[in-house]
């Protein structure tokens, strides 16, 4: 994607102190074709930019690091969305694709002591020794993945993102919150690839968030009838304790369930693309040149170069905010334009070239930064860490067409391939 008319909303780019939100100087691509090209757009016009989204709701994307990290930890800087003028004014449509992730009751918009309550029982169950001890079973779930791959008939294409990147993780965290019912976690599924994408109508958006809710409903019901080790059991338990509403309850469970697997099949999804684009590279992650265990280093790589989430969506100004030069006023939402982030030449040297040992690719930002960093990190980490390595190390994948040609999902989120179509033979 080019910086082009399509996209940019001026010609030229005012002094940082004459910006104001009124006035958007780019257009954000509704359908997230080029996530990393977008944010290269955004640098070109500064740090701090007044773009568009669809429907005319304008926020301020920030394109650099140092500015993200600040605005992280301001003291007037918010995540609730009471702050947010355009929304309290009724200004912003129920059908706005990310409004679902923007109100529902969650620690992700929950600021001061409301976001500890909700976040400390999730945190409980995310710490990393808890997670490290789920090693055995994510290896195990690979494993048994992969010996269905190995069944496939010979020379046919697989695609690794429905058939792998997809079934890991969604596995992993239905067995985590006790989503035992096969047709229950296919149906959340569905659910959530339409609530993500773009291109959804509006209608089916909506359904498919009544959907889920209904979901979550019969799930909570069914662990109230039945307990079991599972962390919906526990959140039960911090319901009847007073330390959850039934709302927060069920908020908790959709953010949980739905970030908990559409994100680290991205991150798989993604990860596996830039390999069998740089083949030297995956060459030298399998013969030992990088060390005895690299999958570490590669997974933090891709979360820099190709953020699962384009975006971190949104932050507020309690009251005006003075950074980079611009002043963001009060009400005003902010984005955290991740795929600028990860890109920021300020940072990370030679930014727009994958490269697997990249000794400082831990700095994204993908996980968020600050009070509101991501408890799933851990998880999402571990599981792509066990994906590729159980993969490459059993397999040799090759790509079974140009994999720059196949297309995103379309998304103002989401950012990975819509497919990863290859050949697998077993080594």
């Amino acid at each position: 994607m080019e910086l082009t008319t399509e996209f940019r909303l001026t010609d030229g780019v005012p002094a940082a102190h004459e910006l104001e939100l009124a006035r958007p100087l780019y257009r954000l691509d509704p359908l997230g074709r080029d996530f990393p090209a977008e944010g290269q757009a955004l640098q070109a016009l500064g740090p701090v930019v007044p773009v568009e989204f669809p429907d005319r709701v304008v926020a301020w994307a920030v394109t650099r690091r140092s500015v993200a990290d600040a605005l992280q930890t301001h003291p007037d800087v918010r995540k609730s969305p009471e702050y947010w003028q355009a929304y309290q004014d009724g200004l912003i449509p129920e059908h706005w694709p990310l409004l679902q992730f923007l109100t529902t009751p969650t620690m992700l918009i929950m600021d001061g002591a409301d976001h500890t309550r909700l976040r400390q029982p999730i945190q409980r169950a995310f710490t990393a020794r808890r997670v490290e001890a789920l090693r055995s079973r994510v290896e195990e779930v690979a494993r048994d993945l992969l010996d269905t791959l190995a069944l496939s008939e010979p020379g046919s294409v697989i695609d690794l993102r429905a058939t792998y990147a997809f079934q890991l993780p969604l596995t992993v965290i239905c067995e985590l919150y006790g989503v035992d019912d096969p047709e229950m976690r296919r149906q959340l599924a569905v659910d959530t690839g339409l609530l993500l994408s773009s291109a959804t109508p509006p209608e089916a958006r909506m359904g498919a968030q009544a959907s889920i809710f209904g979901t979550m409903s019969r799930l909570i019901g069914l662990r109230r009838a039945t307990p079991g080790p599972d962390l919906t059991t526990a959140l039960i338990g911090e319901f009847e304790d007073g330390a959850l509403s039934e709302e927060e309850l069920a908020g908790t469970l959709f953010l949980m369930l739905v970030a908990g697997h559409e994100t680290t099949q991205n991150l798989i999804s993604n990860v596996i693309t830039r390999l069998l684009e740089h083949p030297e590279q995956l060459a030298r992650l399998l013969d030992g040149s990088l060390g005895e265990n690299p999958f570490p280093g590669v997974v933090e790589e891709g979360l820099r170069y190709d953020p699962p989430a384009a975006g971190t969506m949104f932050l507020y100004a309690a009251r005006d905010v003075q950074i980079a030069g611009v002043t963001i006023r009060a009400g005003e939402p902010v984005l955290l334009h991740n795929a600028a982030l990860g890109r920021d030449d300020d940072v990370f040297p030679n930014p727009h070239a994958f490269i697997a040992d990249r000794a400082d690719a831990r700095g994204h930002r993908s996980f968020g930064h600050g009070p509101h960093h991501c408890l799933g990190a851990p998880l999402a980490r571990l599981e792509a860490q066990v994906a590729l390595r159980a993969l490459f190390e059993r397999f040799t994948v090759t790509a079974a067409e140009p994999l720059d040609t196949v297309g995103r999902v379309t998304s103002l989120s989401s950012n990975a391939p819509v497919r990863v179509p290859v050949y697998l033979r077993e080594r």
